[in-house]
């Protein structure tokens, strides 16, 4: 593992990369230093370009951060994520049809990291069926430039599968907490875990680089081994960021890291609604699935 600054890893993206974006939008486990970094490389030199960004979770924060920083007209080849809208850099793109872009189901996308990281062919599975997803309707794609290729309708066992095929991703920009000297990665003050751990064997498996933004140095063997989410093995970079923040709208929230629960007096309740309404709705349906659960573990 070697310690470099984010501009140093901004030098080694290269044309036509495919880079593995960690996080999800508001900023949890965005690693926000690497991407405005290639931001900056880009608008100095004109480099890299043609690029595909693939995130689970839209990342930004709906105006400039996150992915929106990929989001110049020749940097950009390809986005691959299950929300744009997070990015509305790469909405214009796609609207435009000055990228490709597809919009894929989350969860699809989560277990497909897996997928990538045992080298299999990739995801079969039946979420996406008969919806836009499917190639023989949008194909989950955002622009008229966009290959239908990247889902296939297959039959298996007399049935229809959908198969997600795999990204040969070639960087991985993700981030912690905690790294220590061998690369070691901890996320004790992240918001999210998110798919870190399958995301930087899929990198590794493609023969990509695994370039990690932390947001401080530990001596080798002081980590506790369990608290490690990234083993060294898998990390090639670590990049410092001291001012990295939890989320684009807070430094450190104990709460948010599970390091602590707030007392419920303590927490400002929500003005009447629709919001309001779509939580309790929500809150309802956890509730009869708890009691169906419940009831379920009693009978059994």
């Amino acid at each position: 593992m070697e310690k470099i600054t984010a501009d140093e890893a901004a030098q080694l993206v290269q044309d036509g990369d495919a880079i593995l974006i960690s996080g999800s939008g508001g900023g949890h486990a965005v690693p926000e230093a690497l991407l405005a970094a290639v931001e900056r490389r880009f608008l100095a030199e004109g480099k890299p370009r043609g690029l595909t960004s693939v995130s689970i979770v839209g990342v930004g924060d709906r105006a400039a951060l996150g992915a929106s920083h990929l989001a110049h007209e020749g940097l950009l080849k390809r986005a691959i994520t299950s929300a744009l809208v997070d990015s509305p850099g790469l909405v214009t793109l796609a609207a435009e049809n000055k990228i490709e872009a597809y919009t894929l189901p989350q969860g699809a996308l989560s277990q497909l990291m897996r997928d990538m990281a045992a080298g299999r062919p990739g995801l079969i599975t039946k979420t996406g069926l008969n919806t836009f997803v499917d190639p023989r309707h949008q194909g989950a794609r955002q622009s008229a430039r966009t290959p239908a290729d990247f889902v296939e309708v297959i039959n298996l066992a007399g049935e229809e599968w959908l198969l997600f095929k795999p990204v040969p991703v070639t960087v991985a920009f993700l981030r912690g907490t905690t790294a220590d000297e061998d690369g070691n990665v901890t996320m004790e003050e992240e918001a999210v875990l998110g798919e870190m751990l399958a995301m930087a064997q899929a990198t590794r498996r493609a023969g990509g680089i695994v370039i990690v933004q932390v947001k401080r140095m530990a001596k080798r063997n002081t980590l506790h081994g369990k608290h490690v989410k990234i083993p060294g093995i898998l990390v090639d970079f670590v990049v410092v960021d001291r001012e990295q923040r939890q989320t684009y709208a807070t430094y450190y929230d104990p709460s948010y890291s599970g390091e602590l629960r707030i007392p419920n007096d303590d927490i400002s309740a929500l003005p009447f609604g629709p919001r309001k309404v779509i939580v309790r709705r929500a809150a309802r349906g956890f509730r009869r699935l708890w009691r169906k659960r419940d009831c379920s573990t009693r009978s059994s």
